[in-house]
């Protein structure tokens, strides 16, 4: 987990893109909250080979990938190991502060309600955060809504980790986006 915690806090990675062809189910959470979307693109990521998580991107078909946060979109995360809620509130908020600065008040507050959203995680889980625009997101985990966070801007800067054009994983952001006009 050292290794882990070394990799991500120094943003030294590598990328695997998932089997494309594979088919994947629509997420039973999205059955009822976005019933038309379906799946875009999908990737893994590895921190200098350890698998972190497998992703996947499920939207409408009019999405448009330069522009996100105008459409209602779900990523879902399947974590390929054991991380902390509070690692991972603090790491995603590391990633959203390198693509848009933002107050330390809001940081303090955006830590707590990750945190409090995200459950610790094992091999096994996943999670889904569904994107409404401006509204904010919602996220479950393993089938149960576990959060909700009502600030578009929040949500916006989340996806952005994945989605966004400075993200730190272009390739990844590339395998999600690849069944959509940018």
């Amino acid at each position: 987990m050292a290794a882990i915690a070394f990799c991500i806090a120094t943003g030294v990675s590598s990328f695997a893109i998932a089997n494309q062809s594979a088919e994947t189910a629509l997420p039973s959470e999205l059955a009822s909250t976005l019933p038309s979307v379906e799946l875009v693109g999908k990737g893994k990521l590895t921190f200098f080979g350890l698998e972190v998580y497998e992703s996947s991107l499920w939207a409408t078909p009019s999405f448009k990938g330069l522009a996100f946060e105008n459409h209602n979109f779900a990523l879902e995360l399947h974590y390929l190991r054991n991380f902390t809620a509070i690692d991972i509130a603090k790491r995603s908020i590391e990633e959203m502060q390198r693509i848009e600065p933002v107050s330390d008040q809001k940081v303090a507050l955006w830590v707590k309600t990750l945190s409090e959203a995200f459950p610790n995680v094992k091999k096994g889980d996943h999670i889904v955060g569904v994107h409404k625009p401006g509204s904010g997101v919602t996220f479950w985990h393993n089938g149960k809504r576990s959060g909700e966070v009502r600030d578009p801007d929040f949500s916006r800067q989340f996806f952005g980790i994945w989605l966004s054009p400075k993200t730190s994983e272009p390739k990844l952001r590339q395998a999600l986006l690849a069944k959509v006009n940018l």
